[in-house]
Order: C-alpha cells, then sequence, then structure tokens
C-alpha cells in the first residue's frame, strides 16, 4: 500500500477565481494526498466572470491518458467535462484503469447547473454522456439541480422535504452508481447532505451561510475525494466536507469579499489535516 494516495483529477484550470483545479489541488495536498492534474480546458477566469479566454484541451486528452497508462491511481475524481468528446475521453480512462488496476475508485461531481438553471455550455447530448458516465461512478456528488437533471425530475427547489429527497437518491442509485451525495438540500438555517448507498441513507446537517459563492461544490468534492483516499468511509468524510465547507462559507462571508472570487478557503486549510474535525 502507497504511504500517500494517488488521485487523478480531472478539470478544468481556471486562472483566477476559486474553483476546479485551483481547488482541488491544495485541498488534496494538505491532507496528505498527491493530486495529479488531467487539465480538460485552461482560462484565464471562471466562467462567471463577464470576460475570459478559453483553451479547450479535449483533443490533448487521449494523448494525455494514454501517457499515464502505466500508472494507478486509488481515486479519480472528475469535474467538469464540456463536451461530449471529453466524456468520452473520460470514460475510456476510467475504464483502462479499473481494467489494469481494480482497486481504482472514481468520484464524478456532475457539474451541469445550479439553482434550476443548466449550464450554457450543457446541450442535451452531453447531459445524456454524463448521465452514462454517472453509471461508470463509484461516487457521484450532484447538488439538487444536478440531480433532477440527471434523472429527469422536474426542479421545484432546494427544500426537499424527506420523502422527496429520498425518491431522489433512489432516482440516482437507478443510474448504475454505487453511491450518491445529495448536497445543498436547503432546511431553513441549515443545509443538508444526503448520502446513500444500496443500503443506507443519511442525511448530514450544517449551519447555512445564505451567501451564495462560486466553486463551492467543487471544494466540498475536493475535501469528499481526500477523505476518501485517506481511507474514510462515505458517511465520515461527507460529514468531514460538509463541515469544511460550512466553516469556510462562514469566515468567506465575514470578510465582504467579491463572491465570484469565490470561498477564501486558505486560512482555514490547515483544519483538513488529521484530527480536526474528528
Amino acid at each position: 500500500m502507497r504511504t500517500v494516495p494517488r488521485v487523478a483529477c480531472i478539470n478544468d484550470l481556471s486562472g483566477y477565481g476559486r474553483c476546479s483545479l485551483t481547488t482541488a489541488l491544495p485541498v488534496l495536498s494538505v491532507m496528505g494526498v498527491q493530486a495529479c492534474p488531467a487539465p480538460t480546458a485552461v482560462l484565464s477566469m471562471h466562467t462567471g466572470f463577464p470576460e475570459y479566454t478559453f483553451t479547450d484541451l479535449a483533443d490533448q486528452l487521449p494523448a494525455y491518458f494514454k501517457s499515464w497508462a502505466s500508472l494507478d491511481f486509488d481515486w479519480i475524481y472528475s469535474g467538469f467535462l464540456g463536451s461530449v468528446g471529453q466524456v468520452a475521453s473520460v470514460r475510456e480512462f476510467f475504464r483502462l484503469q479499473r481494467a489494469n488496476h481494480p482497486d481504482c475508485r472514481v468520484l464524478l461531481d456532475p457539474v451541469m447547473g445550479d439553482d434550476g438553471r443548466i449550464y450554457s455550455t450543457y446541450t442535451a447530448a452531453l447531459c445524456d454522456a454524463v448521465r452514462q458516465l454517472a453509471a461508470e461512478a463509484d461516487v457521484i456528488t450532484p447538488n439538487v439541480t444536478e440531480a433532477c437533471l440527471l434523472t429527469g425530475t422536474p426542479y421545484r427547489g432546494e427544500s426537499l422535504r424527506t420523502d422527496e429527497a429520498y425518491a431522489l437518491a433512489d432516482k440516482l442509485m437507478k443510474l448504475g452508481c454505487e453511491a450518491a451525495v445529495i448536497t445543498g438540500i436547503v432546511r431553513g438555517d441549515i443545509i443538508c447532505n444526503l448520502t446513500c448507498d444500496r443500503a443506507s441513507r443519511e442525511f448530514t446537517a450544517v449551519h447555512r451561510t445564505k451567501q451564495l459563492f462560486s466553486g463551492t461544490g467543487d471544494l466540498f468534492a475536493s475535501v469528499l475525494c481526500g477523505s476518501l483516499a485517506k481511507g474514510m468511509t462515505l458517511s465520515a468524510a461527507t460529514e468531514r466536507a460538509a463541515r469544511f465547507l460550512s466553516d469556510v462559507t462562514q469566515y468567506t462571508s465575514e470578510q465582504n469579499t467579491d463572491p465570484m472570487e469565490g470561498l477564501l478557503f486558505e486560512p482555514l486549510l490547515l483544519r483538513l489535516k488529521e484530527g480536526y474535525y474528528e
């Protein structure tokens, strides 16, 4: 067994605005995990800003993953994917890794939309491709909007009743994944995440900061992946990710920064070292 777990991080790289790889790399590193980036695109700023440059690296992915054929990863963490071609390359990488290294696990964060809106880059074909990719994952981490998009469920807001959340979880499991964490279920002054697998359902509740920030899903999924790579159970990993995200959002809201800059997680990173949230 490796002393330092190894994770392949498939996501875009935005030069400004805390999200995707600029979140995953420091989070996984401070948690004692080797983060190996596979950039799907390079942006000067994330797409929430009015102006940004965008370089699509989809054509580079097949060769990039081929050069990794001799490597073995403990986890693959896949985030935003911008085209059907990217999804196809990522799916092939999943299958190659599992064929050569059966213990490899996959976390898929299906970055498709938020607050009831689908991202402008998503077509019907791309939605279908991500839905099929979810069947290849051990864990998926959709927010409520994404869970609805993946399952064809009408979106009626973030405040799901328990029976509605369970029904949505059941639909997600039918996609073929081994487990799912539905994030961002609103219950007044708290926010819940529903962790589900083939045998259980469990809510995690933390304090809710009502102000919205860019990159919250990336931060949650990064902490979750790092915790799983270090051997935590999905339930414990979800609680750790939720508590850290709650702490960071509260801290960030107190600093009065532009929400587009993302969450100010850097001052609190050391809390992710083993022991703080245990």
